[in-house]
């Protein structure tokens, strides 16, 4: 696409009709969804006309309105970042150069804060990933995943993401939060994102130990704890899980030890602690 040497850096995102364009708010109304379509609060269907009928089907005006407002009523899970990735390509290309001598003047003259561009700048990368299986992303969500962004890599805060959504009754920022603080980092062993996942699961089996106070534990114990998380993790892959909590395999032994109708396990159990004299 061509632009005119009278276009300005305005016209090309629909900030026009003003003296000072209308900052954060005016990019968001300015976003394109899905359809391709141009959404603006002009084509919003307004609010003021009276409803037809409380109850029933609609018509194809009332549809088609139902339709526009889903549409920019998700928009909004979006364009947050969709602004933070024009804001990146302005700064990074200096595409403001005609108009501003500087980004931080772009900024003053659009209306937004340099914290509100940093953290756009810095999210949409990865909600650009997240938003393709997670429409309804939150953007709190996002900035709980940076630090992993940083430390490891996209496909890796991608990959936590995933897991934690599997593995949570109710993903919050709260606990990814918690999650990552729990991580020990990259070693470089491996890919991030093989990494991370085997990190996280081990400690979301952690987590979900409710045995008490591991300060007591002595170096046996300690062994013990590990190779059992590590036969969970194996247990899982086998079953093709992304985890099996310890308070799971225990009930699960348990289960299978008093089962009436299959004493494999007791038998088996029965075996091995004559074998090593228990």
């Amino acid at each position: 696409m061509t632009t005119t040497e009278s276009e300005t850096t305005a016209d090309r995102f629909g900030l026009t009709n003003a003296k000072r364009s209308l900052g954060l708010a005016g990019l968001a109304r300015k976003t394109t969804p899905a359809a391709g379509t141009a959404l603006t609060l002009d084509a919003v269907p307004s609010p003021d006309i009276a409803a037809k009928t409380a109850s029933g089907s609609l018509d194809d005006d009332e549809r088609r309105d139902w339709d526009l407002c889903q549409q920019a009523a998700r928009i909004h899970h979006e364009s947050f970042w969709l602004a933070g990735k024009a804001l990146d390509a302005i700064a990074h290309r200096h595409l403001y150069r005609a108009e501003y001598d500087t980004f931080e003047a772009v900024l003053e003259d659009w209306d937004i804060s340099l914290a509100d561009s940093s953290r756009m700048r810095r999210g949409w990368r990865l909600a650009e990933r997240l938003l393709k299986d997670v429409p309804k992303l939150s953007r709190s969500h996002v900035e709980a995943l940076l630090p992993v962004v940083e430390r490891y890599d996209v496909e890796a805060a991608v990959t936590l993401y995933g897991l934690l959504r599997e593995s949570l009754p109710k993903v919050t920022a709260r606990a990814i939060t918690d999650i990552v603080r729990s991580l020990p980092g990259p070693d470089g062993a491996s890919a991030p994102a093989a990494e991370i996942r085997e990190q996280a699961e081990l400690v979301l089996t952690q987590r979900d130990d409710d045995s008490g106070d591991t300060a007591k534990e002595s170096a046996a114990d300690v062994e013990l704890r590990k190779a059992v998380d590590q036969r969970a993790r194996q247990l899982a892959n086998d079953l093709k899980r992304s985890r099996i909590p310890r308070r799971e395999l225990t009930n699960t032994l348990a289960e299978a030890f008093a089962d009436p109708d299959d004493p494999t396990v007791y038998k088996a159990l029965v075996r091995w602690m004559k074998a090593h004299n228990r």
